[in-house]
């Protein structure tokens, strides 16, 4: 099952527990998170770590991760517990330094007002109120905001579904086939995302 990745404050990683590897949240457990903040510690080895506003990130991939202390990133990753301490599987990491101001305000306002759909109804889409926050603070801007945000999408249903079509990528976000071609080949001119066979895609 793939399970939302609910935007929350650094802060409401640390304080809140962790149970079968959820973070319990307002009296929900919530399986992957999304969380924005400045890159720092960080570890290379085995396994890679590295903190973002204070919450312990590890990546178990084999390869690097193009990242710096003192980045700005945005991570998405699954909830883990090991040996008591809690952390963020990671599985996706954008970079967010350009109009890094922008990016904390848009956060604040998506958590503070996706929180209470989050809290009466688990079955909520962001994305049903998400362009009214966009437009209420970047007005003609948002379509830039707005593809970040595709292309953050396009990557997780990569990298959970390596080889995943273009037919099978528009059918999962209802879009249409030409909007998905353009982000894909942004994707794949940023050397995010390769096609190793004709519309099959995984990430490099």
């Amino acid at each position: 099952m793939r399970y939302v990745a609910y935007k929350i404050h650094p802060e409401e990683f640390l304080k809140n527990e962790v149970e079968d590897n959820a973070l319990v949240l307002e009296g929900h457990k919530i399986y992957r998170v999304r969380v924005l903040g400045e890159v720092k510690n960080i570890s290379v080895g085995k396994i890679h770590s590295f903190e973002v506003g204070g919450v312990l990130v590890r990546y178990f991939g084999d390869k690097g991760l193009d990242i710096k202390e003192g980045d700005f990133v945005d991570v998405i990753g699954r909830v883990r517990m090991h040996e008591g301490i809690k952390y963020i599987a990671l599985e996706i990491v954008k970079k967010r330094n350009k109009d890094k101001e922008k990016w904390k305000e848009l956060r604040d306002l998506e958590i503070e007002k996706t929180r209470k759909y989050f809290i009466e109804d688990e079955s909520f889409e962001e994305k049903d109120i998400e362009e009214e926050i966009l437009e209420s603070i970047y007005g003609e801007d948002t379509e830039v905001i707005k593809n970040e945000n595709i292309k953050d999408e396009i990557l997780g249903l990569i990298g959970e579904n390596e080889g995943i079509s273009l037919d099978e990528i528009c059918d999962k976000l209802g879009m249409d086939e030409d909007e998905i071609y353009e982000v894909i080949q942004e994707l794949i001119d940023e050397g995010e995302i390769y096609e190793p066979s004709p519309n099959k895609f995984k990430i490099l």
